[in-house]
């Protein structure tokens, strides 16, 4: 016993001057500095496992000193993110920046390391918050992102464009029971616009609905939605399709990316981009109908939060 209150109280005094050295810091670096601090006495408190849950509960009650955040609870915590990561990982540029609870959460709620790792660098780059964070897990934002996308084998140089689509799109906002057309569907999603942007990506913004369009000779056409990404600078036309993608799907859109390309673009934008939303769409079909096609086109699904576990393991399976 003398041994361990000698121990203890080692713990104790290097745990108080990790705290110490770390306080005081600016705020460009107090979550990394936060983070480090946690992680180090993580690394102190699993190396006392065998000493069960009351050197935990002993260090908290002598750790009030230093506010809130030194709770039981909260060095469990410490203690999880310590074994869960590596301290390269933990101190990579994504992973410092995140909120610590943010940290907690994605370290709680995913099933690998992997998935882990995948939600840090999603969140530093797309700069989610919290509570972002836990609707995209609800959403099987990981899952899905193991999904290739069915695209035209013409991809541009810019790395940003190779992200750009998903296989699948989840809008947890559409009530089906109120989708008989078309126009039902473009009406929720545009009712319906900070969910549908954020489900579409970083950089999307909503030119217009029912787009028109007039030729040089005044025949006019109605494009679903035009959006355009502010980081790629292209025209993004998106044709939302209420059934199955058909081959004969593919001429309508080609026919008003090439139309943006020739009226619309100017000199700063780069070429228009195409993307059908489809209820569901056979992978054969949709692969064979973009080969040999010039531009960049994307074939995805949406679908409902309800239908997300049964397509996700059937496609899963497929790869």
């Amino acid at each position: 016993m003398e041994l361990i209150d000698k121990d203890y109280l080692f713990d104790l005094n290097k745990i108080k001057e990790t705290i110490r050295e770390n306080q005081n810091k600016t705020m460009v670096i107090v979550n990394s500095s936060m983070i480090m601090t946690y992680y180090e006495i993580g690394v102190i408190i699993n190396k006392r496992k065998s000493w069960g849950s009351k050197y935990i509960e002993k260090l908290s009650n002598d750790l009030k000193e230093y506010g809130k955040g030194y709770s039981m609870q909260n060095l469990y915590r410490m203690s999880q993110i310590a074994n869960e990561y590596t301290y390269e990982e933990l101190f990579s540029q994504p992973a410092r920046e995140i909120p610590w609870y943010t940290l907690v959460e994605i370290t709680h709620k995913s099933k690998t390391h992997e998935e882990m790792l995948w939600y840090i660098n999603e969140t530093h780059k797309f700069g989610w918050s919290r509570n972002m964070v836990l609707n995209q897990f609800e959403l099987k934002a990981y899952e899905r992102s193991l999904i290739t996308p069915t695209t035209s084998t013409f991809i541009k140089k810019d790395d940003l464009t190779k992200e750009l689509f998903k296989d699948t799109y989840v809008f947890d906002f559409l009530d089906k029971e109120k989708i008989k057309t078309e126009k039902d569907l473009k009406n929720q999603m545009i009712d319906n616009i900070i969910k549908f942007l954020q489900e579409l990506g970083n950089g999307f913004s909503l030119v217009g609905k029912e787009y028109k369009l007039k030729t040089p000779s005044s025949e006019e056409f109605y494009i679903d939605l035009l959006m355009y990404h502010i980081k790629i600078h292209s025209y993004i036309v998106i044709e939302v399709k209420l059934g199955k993608f058909h081959p004969s799907d593919l001429g309508q859109l080609l026919f008003y990316v090439n139309a943006i390309d020739d009226l619309e673009k100017s000199d700063i934008d780069n070429e228009t981009i195409g993307l059908i939303l489809c209820k569901d769409s056979d992978n054969y079909t949709a692969k064979t109908t973009l080969k040999s096609i010039n531009k960049y086109i994307s074939i995805s699904k949406y679908k409902i939060i309800e239908e997300l576990p049964e397509y996700l393991e059937k496609r899963l399976k497929e790869i």
